[in-house]
């Protein structure tokens, strides 16, 4: 087990591929706490799992849930919220919103859990191929998402004596996201196999196989890789359109 005793923090634990990074962690040995705004319904505490309900955009609640800790060896900044709408419609409160889940919350993370990272340790990000690739009626998603590939450079150089820092672009992933996206209508068979087609492999990716990406990238397998930027998209950004 590559994690054993190795402590490890994840956010947007509750769902989709948060709940399959705990799940990967946990079957590899590792000690996880589990954060989201709103933990799921099943939620409860074991030995090696703690689940922790605040708002990491909030600066106070992120400090506040390190000063009760000692040590950090994993940080899996997963967080995040979609950001549609046309740009016409485009307000700055919620242009701010998405930047302060998907960029602001990645750095208060990191900037808490680093005094607790011994040498050996790793952070590592969740982006989107949206970090690559525009998506109509996406900019304050996409933007955000290239935001994040650019914070996860600069601390990879700024503590690369120490922790390893990198960062996954997943693809369209079968997620609960992808599910309210798609809807139940009459057309869902289409609009899946529409959603299945952008990728080269013909099919989503499932949440377990990021949760591999990312536990590989914890783990000393990695351990000659910082600063890194890991597309795990079926061929998503090399299909043609």
């Amino acid at each position: 087990m590559r994690f054993h005793d190795r402590e490890v923090v994840v956010t947007g634990a509750g769902r989709g591929i948060g709940r399959a990074v705990v799940a990967r962690f946990l079957v590899e040995g590792a000690r996880v706490a589990a954060i989201d705004l709103e933990p799921p319904a099943d939620a409860s505490d074991t030995e090696q799992l703690s689940w922790h309900g605040f708002d990491i955009t909030d600066e106070g609640a992120v400090a506040a849930f390190f000063a009760g800790r000692n040590r950090c060896d994993v940080l899996v900044n997963n967080a995040g919220i979609p950001g549609e709408g046309a740009l016409a419609a485009l307000t700055t409160a919620h242009w701010n919103r998405v930047f302060a889940v998907n960029v602001t919350a990645q750095m208060l993370m990191a900037q808490a859990a680093l005094p607790l990272m011994r040498a050996g340790a790793s952070i590592v990000n969740l982006a989107s191929v949206a970090a690559h690739i525009g998506f109509a009626e996406r900019a304050a998603y996409c933007a955000s998402k290239s935001a994040v590939l650019g914070l996860t450079r600069a601390l990879a150089i700024e503590f690369a004596g120490r922790v390893r820092i990198n960062c996954i672009c997943p693809g369209t992933v079968d997620t609960p996201w992808i599910a309210r996206l798609v809807g139940d209508g009459a057309d869902r068979d289409e609009r899946m196999a529409a959603m299945a087609g952008r990728q080269a492999i013909g099919r989503l990716g499932a949440p377990g196989e990021i949760a591999a990406a990312v536990a590989f990238l914890a783990s000393e397998d990695a351990s000659f890789i910082t600063g890194a930027i890991l597309t795990a998209d079926g061929g998503m950004t090399i299909a043609p359109t």
